[in-house]
């Protein structure tokens, strides 16, 4: 991942909820940033097939970080 952290506001938020442990808190910000990047480019596409191509492309992320 980047020097900077990702989302860092979200970050922010998942843990003051305390919805994931502090280690957790980069992965679930690029998870929803991936997301975001993913979603974005893809214009008016129906919402449940959009959910599934960013997840094909995920899955498909060989070496990514946990």
């Amino acid at each position: 991942m980047s020097p900077l952290p990702t989302l860092p506001k979200y970050q922010l938020y998942l843990l003051s909820k305390k919805l994931v442990p502090e280690k957790n808190a980069p992965y679930y910000a690029y998870r929803v940033s991936r997301y975001l990047t993913f979603s974005n480019n893809l214009g008016n596409m129906d919402k449940t097939e959009m959910l599934r191509r960013c997840l094909d492309d995920l899955q498909s992320r060989q070496h990514m970080e946990d």
